[in-house]
């Protein structure tokens, strides 16, 4: 009988295949841009599986929210992108299928070969609470130093932008 973490694998992983494949193939770019939410949403899924909690919320909210908006915003603000000229399919598309099967028997070959060393099961526990006294008591003075940096790189990104409005 399965169990239910199997079945929440199988279903998260056929989601991310199904989805990614909709993303791979789509000729429409604005249809592929909301499919990669579902697909990062499933990858999500899958770091929750994992015990990943706070990057499977980083996966949501960085990348299934901030890109995948910005490259909504990005093709609805392009010229034409409901009707494209061309299609954005490969017209090698023999080489690469041929490229992508090898890929995957090397990487079958790989993993049915190797011997792995299984660990026996342990309580999952959240991660948030440790990673959060890490970043604010032993690791303060690099979060701070890539706080500041982000911080100048956006000042600077303004100061740019606009000297260039007024040239």
């Amino acid at each position: 009988m399965i169990e239910l973490p199997q079945l929440f694998f199988y279903f998260f992983a056929a989601m991310v295949l199904g989805v990614g494949l909709i993303v791979t193939f789509s000729t429409n770019l604005l249809r592929a841009a909301f499919a990669l939410f579902f697909v990062l949403f499933g990858i999500a899924g899958l770091y929750v599986l994992l015990g990943g909690d706070f990057i499977a919320i980083v996966q949501i909210l960085v990348y299934g929210g901030g890109v995948n908006v910005l490259l909504i915003f990005g093709t609805m603000l392009t010229a034409d992108v409901s009707s494209p000229g061309k299609s954005n399919l490969s017209f090698q598309a023999v080489l690469t299928a041929v490229g992508a099967i090898g890929f995957f028997v090397l990487v079958y070959g790989i993993i049915s070969s190797t011997t792995w060393n299984l660990m026996p099961l342990q309580e999952m526990k959240p991660t948030t609470s440790s990673l959060g006294i890490l970043l604010l008591r032993e690791y303060v003075l690099p979060f701070e130093v890539i706080s500041f940096l982000l911080l100048s790189s956006l000042v600077g990104a303004l100061v740019l932008v606009i000297k260039g409005d007024q040239t």
